[in-house]
C-alpha cells in the first residue's frame, strides 16, 4: 500500500471513529449541555489534527490570501481580538503554543508559522461549520444551542480571526527579510 493510500485509509478510519464517538457523546449527554459542546469541539480538533497531519494539503488557495481590509488589523481590534489574545495568555495557551511552534527570526521558521496559520484556520473553519450545523439541526431554540454557540465562538470563530490577523504580519516580516537579503546580495555583487 502506498503512503498516500495508507494516509487516506487512516484518515477515513479516523473520521468513522470520530463520527461514532460523536454519536456516543450525543447519547451520553444532551446536545444542549456544556459537556457535549466542549467534548464535541475537542473531539473534532483531535480528528482534524490526525487528518491534516496525514494528508498534508498545500493550502495555497486564494481564500488564505489576506484581504486589503485585513492588512493593518484595525477591525480585529474592534471585534475584541486583543482581549481574546490576553485570555489565551492568561489560560496558558500562548505558552503551550510557543513551546510546540517556537518563533525564530529565520525565514524557514516564519514560513512554517505562516503555513501553520492556514492549517489552524482551516481546522477551526471546518469545526465551526460542523458545530453550527449541529446547533441548527439538532436543537430547537437558541437557548438549547447556547453552549454550542458560545463555545463555537470562543474555540473556533476567534481562533479563525486570530490566524487571519497573524498571517499578514508573518508575510510582511518575510517580505522585509527577503528584501534585506536581496539588498545584501546586490551590495556583494557591486563590491
Amino acid at each position: 500500500m502506498t503512503t498516500n493510500a495508507k494516509s487516506w485509509g487512516i484518515s477515513i478510519f479516523a473520521t468513522i471513529v470520530t463520527i461514532v464517538l460523536c454519536l456516543v457523546f450525543f447519547r451520553m449527554f444532551t446536545v444542549e449541555s456544556f459537556v457535549f459542546s466542549w467534548g464535541l469541539n475537542f473531539l473534532l480538533m483531535g480528528w482534524y489534527t490526525v487528518v491534516i497531519t496525514l494528508l498534508k494539503p498545500d493550502l495555497d488557495w486564494s481564500y488564505f490570501q489576506p484581504k486589503p481590509f485585513e492588512q493593518e488589523g484595525r477591525w480585529y481590534k474592534y471585534l475584541g481580538l486583543h482581549l481574546y489574545r490576553k485570555l489565551l495568555v492568561a489560560v496558558g495557551w500562548e505558552k503551550i503554543s510557543k513551546q510546540n511552534n517556537p518563533v525564530k527570526k529565520e525565514p524557514a521558521c516564519l514560513q512554517t508559522c505562516e503555513r501553520n496559520t492556514r492549517i489552524s484556520e482551516l481546522g477551526h473553519l471546518i469545526i465551526a461549520v460542523i458545530v453550527f450545523a449541529i446547533a441548527v439541526f439538532f436543537t430547537s431554540s437558541v437557548t438549547e444551542s447556547k453552549w454550542l454557540i458560545i463555545l463555537n465562538v470562543l474555540l473556533n470563530i476567534y481562533p479563525i480571526l486570530l490566524q487571519r490577523y497573524n498571517r499578514p504580519r508573518y508575510r510582511k516580516i518575510l517580505q522585509r527579510m527577503e528584501a534585506r537579503q536581496h539588498d545584501q546580495e546586490l551590495v556583494r555583487l557591486l563590491k
